[in-house]
């Protein structure tokens, strides 16, 4: 049995018309909806990746103020333990009497003082490696290698006379067997007239050992045994009693 539809077709060309507007328009409304939503998520998701990349940068700042602080106290430790240090170095350890008193024993027979200056030296050592080889100090502000702690040596300029160069002779071999006594050059060594005698005038130029202590003077004197410097290829030097 067939069915028969007595609708106009144009009635119902318009209804399904009216019907495909309809869902097309609430398609257009779900899409808005949509692009609306998703605009909305992302101002705020951006919102939010804003304020956290403000409180990271705050944070960052801040610590890099505090790693400006402690670079600073680092450096003002490190340069009042270096002061402390040239400090200490600069007391002396060994009186200005013991030292006139070694000089003069070292004096020959016919040998004499003319002066003695004795003046401070500092020494300034360089960049010295760190634990393990191939590592350096590096100053935390400048990035520079940091240099060792200074420190100050006792030089003695020695002038006098002397009937021969061998009593100058004598005189620096005596001053270098001294346990306080690091190193000794002759400057000069020249002939000179007094009264119409002649004679050596010289200048002797002696360091001090930087560790030197009197108590080592003291130690020798008593004939305590030191180790003495081994000399090259050869028999350790004997220090006198």
């Amino acid at each position: 049995m067939s069915t028969i539809n007595l609708l106009p077709k144009d009635y119902v060309e318009r209804r399904w018309r009216r019907r495909a507007n309809w869902l097309c328009l609430i398609l257009f409304f779900l899409v808005m909806a949509g692009v609306l939503g998703a605009q909305v998520v992302s101002e705020c998701s951006a919102r939010h990746a804003r304020q956290v990349l403000r409180r990271v940068d705050a944070d960052y700042a801040e610590a890099a103020k505090l790693i400006e602080q402690m670079q600073r106290l680092e450096a003002q430790e490190r340069a009042s333990r270096t002061s402390a240090e040239l400090t200490a170095s600069l007391i002396e350890r060994v009186p200005r009497s013991t030292v006139l008193a070694a000089i003069t024993q070292a004096l020959p027979e016919h040998a004499s003082l003319l002066s003695v200056e004795l003046q401070m030296q500092r020494i300034v050592r360089g960049p010295a490696p760190a634990s393990g080889k191939g590592r350096t100090k590096f100053d935390a502000l400048s990035g520079k290698p940091a240099p060792d702690p200074a420190r100050a040596s006792l030089v003695m300029e020695i002038t006098g006379l002397a009937s021969t160069d061998v009593e100058v002779g004598r005189l620096i071999a005596n001053l270098a067997r001294n346990p306080l006594i690091a190193s000794v050059d002759l400057v000069y060594s020249q002939e000179k007239l007094i009264d119409q005698t002649p004679v050596r005038e010289f200048q002797v130029k002696a360091e001090l050992k930087p560790d030197a202590d009197a108590i080592d003077l003291a130690a020798a004197a008593r004939g305590v045994p030191t180790a003495p410097p081994a000399a090259p290829g050869g028999p350790q030097a004997r220090r006198p009693t």
